[in-house]
């Protein structure tokens, strides 16, 4: 048994991924795990103006840097340390800095579309989706990129509409279907978390 074992846990923006990945790190610790985002990954646009940044569809695969991150997640899954890259979201650029992260028992891969790369699945020991209704998922999409990342009411209903909810539908939602377990974003978070600690636990004893 490998160890260092990928966890990947998809889901539709805003659907409670974050929340449950980051009581999962609370309860296995950080000498245990490290948690990866997929939003980390995004494609290095600094050749172009902001004007041109702002009209990308950033909820398309195609705006994942795909190569790097394989790379690095093949690195970390070999026992060895990467240089994860940060990003910055009212620039929409790739900031020159980057984050050292040491290889860990487990590895969290967060992102609404980790599911839809298959060499990403490949890698991955256990395969979560996190799942909650659309009106519930707009809303808190809403709040959270408003509060947290200084967008204006307009542009978040603009992209919410252009590309968050088609790309859902065309790229997330089916990568459901490959989950190992789908939770619920509704139900109370710390039995959601339980079930997936429930569900890793007995599958790393059994490859012990």
């Amino acid at each position: 048994m490998s160890s260092h074992n990928i966890i990947g846990v998809a889901g539709g923006t805003a659907a409670g991924k974050t929340t449950i990945v980051s009581k999962l790190y609370d309860h296995y610790g950080k000498n245990t795990c490290v948690i990866i985002g997929q939003d980390a990954y995004y494609k290095d646009h600094n050749n172009l103006n902001f004007k041109q940044r702002i009209l990308i569809n950033y909820d398309h695969p195609n705006s994942i840097d795909i190569d790097l991150f394989y790379e690095n997640l093949v690195s970390l899954k070999n026992g060895h340390q990467i240089n994860k890259p940060t990003y910055d979201y009212n620039t929409h650029t790739r900031n020159t800095s980057f984050e050292s992260i040491a290889p860990k028992k487990l590895i969290f891969v967060e992102g609404t579309l980790v599911l839809h790369f298959k060499r990403l699945v490949n890698l991955m020991l256990k395969k979560i989706f996190i799942y909650a209704p659309e009106k519930i998922r707009f809303d808190r999409r809403v709040a959270r990129d408003m509060s947290e990342r200084g967008r204006t009411i307009d542009s978040v209903l603009k992209q919410y509409k252009e590309t968050v909810y088609p790309m859902h539908k065309k790229f997330v939602e089916p990568s459901k279907s490959i989950a190992d377990i789908n939770i619920s974003g509704q139900n109370k978070t710390e039995k959601s978390v339980q079930k997936i600690i429930t569900s890793i636990d007995s599958l790393l004893l059994k490859r012990k």
